[in-house]
Order: C-alpha cells, then sequence, then structure tokens
C-alpha cells in the first residue's frame, strides 16, 4: 500500500493524504521519510504552489504507530523530522481534518498553515498518558496556536478539543461537512496557489520568522523583506 498518496489537480495544488486507514493513517518511520521526501520534491518544483493534508477512511492521524515504534530500537525520530519539515515546507499548507488528530497527529495538523475540519474532527495530545513526551514541538507550537490554558489542558490533563472549540479559539477557521471538506480545502488551496508563488512562499516564510520573535525584531524583518522585494523588480506594490 501506498502510504501517502499525491494527486495533483489542476492549479498547481497537490493533495496527499495520509493512507493507513486501517490504523487510522497512524505515523510510520516509511511514512515519514515519505513525508520528508516529497517536501523536498515540492519544494523544488515549479508546478506545485499548494499543498492540502489530509487522511483517508474517518481518521486524520492517530499519532505513531505503536506496534512499530514502541519497540526498544525504533526510529523514533524520524516523525521528528517529518513534522519539523512539513513546518519548515515554503509552500503554503491546507490541512484538511476528516476525523481525529492525536498526538503526532495534532502534531501534523500544527505544521500546517491553516486548517479546516469535519465536524467529527477532534483534537488531543495523549504524550503524558502513553509516558512520552514530545520531540517534535508540541509544547512550543500548541500554546501559540490555542493559547496558554487550553494548551495546558491538553498537555498535561490530555484533555481532547472539540472541533466547535476549536473553531471558536482559531485553530481552524472553518467547519465543513465531511462530504465537502476536501473539495473546499482545495478550493481554499487554488486560491492560494493563484497569487504569485515566489512572493507567497517568501510571505509565508516572513510570517513563520515573525512568529518566533519579537514585534520590534518582527517589523524589522518585515521592513527587510520588503526591500528585498523591492530589489527584485516589484516595487509597485510598495506596501502601506
Amino acid at each position: 500500500m501506498n502510504e501517502l498518496s499525491i494527486t495533483a489537480v489542476p492549479g498547481g495544488v497537490e493533495i496527499w493524504t495520509l493512507n493507513r486507514p486501517h490504523a487510522r493513517n497512524a505515523l510510520t518511520s516509511d511514512m515519514a521519510l515519505r513525508i520528508v521526501a516529497e517536501c523536498e520534491r515540492a519544494d523544488r518544483s515549479e508546478e506545485v504552489a499548494a499543498i492540502v493534508l489530509t487522511g483517508a477512511g474517518p481518521g486524520f492521524c492517530a499519532g505513531l504507530d505503536l506496534t512499530e515504534f514502541s519497540k526498544p530500537d525504533a526510529p523514533r525520530d524520524v516523525v521528528g523530522k517529518a513534522i519539523r519539515r512539513l513546518r519548515q515546507f515554503g509552500k503554503p499548507v491546507v490541512g484538511a481534518v476528516n476525523g481525529a488528530a492525536v498526538t503526532g497527529g495534532l502534531e501534523l495538523a500544527l505544521a500546517c498553515d491553516m486548517l479546516i475540519a469535519s465536524p467529527e474532527a477532534v483534537f488531543r495530545d495523549t504524550h503524558l498518558k502513553i509516558g512520552a513526551m514530545s520531540g517534535s514541538g508540541m509544547t512550543v507550537h500548541l500554546p501559540r496556536a490555542v493559547g496558554r490554558g487550553w494548551a495546558r489542558r491538553m498537555i498535561l490533563a490530555g484533555e481532547p478539543m472539540s472541533v466547535e472549540t476549536a473553531l471558536r479559539i482559531g485553530l481552524v477557521t472553518e467547519i465543513v461537512p465531511a462530504v465537502e471538506l476536501l473539495d473546499s480545502a482545495t478550493a481554499l488551496a487554488g486560491r492560494i496557489a493563484a497569487m504569485d508563488s515566489a512572493l507567497s512562499s517568501t510571505t509565508k516564510r516572513l510570517c513563520d520568522a515573525i512568529e518566533s520573535t519579537t514585534p520590534e525584531e518582527g517589523l524589522r524583518l518585515e521592513a527587510a523583506a520588503l526591500r528585498e522585494h523591492r530589489k527584485k523588480g516589484r516595487a509597485w506594490n510598495t506596501g502601506i
């Protein structure tokens, strides 16, 4: 079975589907290595401008496949590398969360630029419940996505977040019926892909950099990016 299915659609969009529905798309080392490889390929490709990431079947991603990763010699670091590589991906990623996004699956969702979800979606961190700690940025990125209080409830108490709460606090931007989710996510990615691809990638990287710094440093980074943009002959759009 192809554990990561890639489908190209018109307009520069690719749909990446985690394809282990029998295991709620739990991540294996092979799937993680494939995510890294596809990020490398798509970053280099002039044909790809935006990605939709979703899961096959009833779940988005159940985290790590414990059948593989509970073994003492399991290559656990490959999943962290895959999640970090997706976060560093140079083009916009729309997450279409069609079901449970749990632990490593939640970290994978947090690596997307924006999330839309079906009513069946739920978000949960079970690291402590299984006696583990995150190595893929949960304690860094979840508080920034949902706020300090909710992040600590999820991380320390293992409490799930409903899709309605996720919409209310901004973790997801839209709830879409399951039968419409992939089409809606693809249409959103298509609107993104219709923008200037190079400028879109530059702006995404700028947003990522600004998120991890002070407002003052963020303003400096934005001004530097605008100067670089003007040097490339696009000075007609000077900003406000």
